[in-house]
């Protein structure tokens, strides 16, 4: 790797203008030597040593994504398309912002705590968090002061808790109302936790406000665990669809990837969707298109949400005053082929 020294004999300065450019300081310096200077650095693909700045004052220039995470020894997080999706998002817009991302996987607050504070990270975002979980972790951020945002959760605390979200109540009811215009009345809701909650549980509850609104009854029976774990889940769809797939008439998934996953399944065991049972998803990502048929879902922009998050979180690290701690962004309907028309 080159060293400083020699970026400082290419752009023809002292090697401590050099440091001062690499760590942000340059208040004083003249635009040309600036200019000269970070083409030096990009033209050699300088990478600073990261030992050394996590140790200096003026900062690590490293924000911290956590993704709390617990069944990490039996799932591969980067299989999940909405964390990779919002891995690839967040470090596109951290790097934009002029910081360095670390990505943690955790299983556990204090775990993640303690690795943001060895390595001095300037600023935290967390998602994945249950609310024992927020709680935990603002009380040990706030400890070490690191402020932390946190992408997708649900807590009902003080005014220390700051989240990027969806309308997911909003979405469940958009989808449901849907399916019951086109004349659904028994619909299933299926998620991959045994009790919902966070978004799981808002997606869940607007599709049953939507089906009571239409008339449609919605009970405890009608929301269906198919677990996270693949081989598992395969084997609860099999007794699903053997025992009670013909109650319903069409089935909502909390995710695409579950939807998609599960139409796989079907049609191993010869269900047709939508001829047989209609199927719709939530996040429109690439499964919802690559889905055979394509799935009617609910849309949310990851881009978006990964951009409000390291904007919410830099204006926490440099103390700007901020209007909406609680972003919910915007969710619409997506229509495609997975869901049959049943009003005759």
């Amino acid at each position: 790797m080159i060293s400083v020294k020699k970026i400082a004999e290419l752009a023809k300065v002292s090697p401590s203008t050099v440091s001062n450019v690499i760590h942000g300081r340059f208040g004083k310096m003249k635009a040309e030597t600036l200019e000269r200077v970070r083409r030096a650095l990009k033209e050699n693909n300088y990478v600073s040593n990261m030992n050394g700045r996590t140790l200096g004052r003026h900062g690590s220039k490293i924000i911290a994504v956590v993704m709390d995470y617990l069944p990490r020894d039996k799932l591969n997080i980067a299989q999940d398309p909405f964390f990779g999706g919002i891995i690839g998002a967040l470090e596109q817009e951290v790097r934009t912002a002029g910081y360095f991302m670390m990505l943690y996987i955790s299983a556990g607050v204090e775990e993640s705590l303690r690795m943001a504070a060895s390595w001095n990270v300037e600023g935290l975002i967390a998602t994945g968090c249950n609310a024992e979980n927020c709680r935990q972790f603002i009380a040990g951020a706030g400890a070490f002061n690191i402020p932390i945002v946190f992408i997708d959760a649900y807590y009902e605390g003080g005014p220390s808790f700051y989240n990027v979200g969806l309308q997911d109540r909003l979405g469940g009811f958009m989808m449901a109302g849907y399916l019951a215009r086109m004349g659904h009345r028994r619909i299933a809701f299926l998620a991959d936790a045994r009790e919902p909650v966070g978004v799981d549980y808002e997606r869940r509850e607007g599709c049953k406000e939507a089906l009571e609104k239409h008339g449609a009854p919605f009970s405890a029976e009608d929301y269906v665990y198919i677990s996270n774990l693949p081989d598992e889940r395969r084997r609860i769809l099999k007794d699903f669809i053997k025992r009670r797939l013909r109650r319903y008439s069409a089935l909502f998934f909390a995710s695409d990837y579950l939807a998609a996953d599960s139409l796989c399944l079907f049609q191993d065991k010869g269900v047709r969707v939508p001829q047989d049972v209609s199927a719709a998803g939530f996040d429109d990502n690439i499964f919802a298109r690559h889905a055979r048929p394509q799935l009617t879902t609910i849309k949310q922009d990851i881009s978006q949400k990964a951009f409000f998050a390291v904007r919410l979180l830099i204006a926490r690290m440099r103390k700007e005053p901020i209007s909406d701690s609680r972003i919910m962004l915007p969710v619409s309907l997506v229509i495609r082929r997975s869901v049959r028309d049943l009003r005759g």
